[in-house]
């Protein structure tokens, strides 16, 4: 019975979805076209895809090669609708972690806009830079774009067998119909969202996924470059331990191996629900399980403990990680082609 409900209610999403697509696609519901042209950087399915990490890296490279990259981003969990640009000394219950993370991270400018396309304008006003890169924009059509990279988490065997399935929400995990969501893309990033010490230890892309993707599609691999888990208020390193782990992300047991492959030995490990508002409550809890031990949780994560004392903030480290998309060149070669 209770797939059946199921069922019915991915039938409904599927009708609604269809019906909006095509909308978009007839010219009924208008898309803004943006005079500087716009990179979406999109998922189709809910959960962590790396996508955050994936426009850092984005923007990183496109400044290197003399361009100046803005991110724009939905703001998701926070209280500010904007269109405005982001601080880093803002907070993240008004702005959204993910914002806030690129905003104290990156060297471009970081926009919210629930309506995307109400962002572009304000960037195009501010003459702020001269390439949108849309963080999670696949299904925010309302703002026309370039090109359409989409970041798909492998990163473990549910991942590539609900991958395979391609079942629509709320039965599935797929925010729209998967062959229709992935013809839009020209570009698809297999995400590990782990740290790997060499790129050529990645074992091959699992066939039922591969048999998904589009052929026209170009395929990269993304992954987090070994990096080092620091103090969080000193940013002093924290060398190979005894550490208590945490996390607030989609996908947390990617976090807990990547500790471990750098030499951390977890006393303890605990999941929050994706964008987790933390209190020093949460963290007095964690600390009681093993007392001494060092907190260590993600960068996204640690940029929700700001107000909270610096008592308990001197015990948490956090872990920086670099993302890293191979072949690199290829990849940035075949984007510029694309927004020349």
């Amino acid at each position: 019975m209770a797939r059946f409900i199921l069922k019915l209610g991915a039938a409904l999403y599927w009708g609604v979805t269809r019906l909006r697509g095509s909308l978009y696609d007839l010219g009924i519901f208008r898309s803004y076209r943006s005079r500087i042209p716009v990179i979406s950087i999109g998922n189709v399915t809910v959960g962590g895809n790396g996508k955050t990490p994936l426009a850092l890296y984005l923007a990183a490279e496109l400044a290197a090669r003399g361009w100046r990259p803005v991110i724009l981003s939905r703001g998701y969990g926070g209280r500010l609708k904007g269109p405005q640009r982001v601080s880093a000394t803002n907070r993240a219950e008004d702005v959204g972690d993910e914002p806030l993370l690129m905003a104290q991270t990156g060297d471009s400018p970081v926009y919210i806009a629930r309506s995307r396309a109400a962002g572009a304008r304000l960037i195009e006003s501010d003459a702020s830079g001269d390439v949108i890169l849309l963080d999670d924009g696949l299904q925010h059509r309302a703002l026309a774009r370039n090109l359409d990279i989409i970041s798909i988490f492998a990163g473990n065997e549910r991942a590539v067998t609900e991958f395979a399935k391609g079942e629509l929400l709320p039965l599935g995990l797929f925010r729209e119909v998967r062959e229709v969501a992935l013809k839009r893309a020209a570009m698809i990033v297999i995400a590990e969202r782990r740290v790997v010490l060499d790129s050529k230890g990645l074992a091959p892309i699992d066939t039922r996924l591969m048999n998904t993707l589009p052929a026209a599609a170009t395929v990269y691999r993304s992954f987090f470059e070994a990096s080092e888990v620091q103090h969080l208020t000193s940013a002093q390193p924290l060398g190979a331990c005894r550490v208590n782990a945490f996390a607030g992300i989609a996908n947390p047991d990617t976090f807990f191996e990547s500790l471990e492959q750098l030499g951390y030995t977890l006393q303890g490990k605990t999941s929050f629900a994706d964008h987790h508002a933390f209190s020093e409550v949460d963290l007095q809890k964690i600390l009681a399980q093993h007392p001494g031990v060092p907190l260590v949780c993600t960068a996204k994560d640690a940029v929700k403990l700001a107000g909270m004392s610096v008592e308990l903030r001197s015990q948490c480290a956090v872990m920086r990680v670099k993302l890293k998309v191979v072949p690199s060149d290829a990849f940035i070669v075949q984007i510029e082609r694309k927004i020349r």
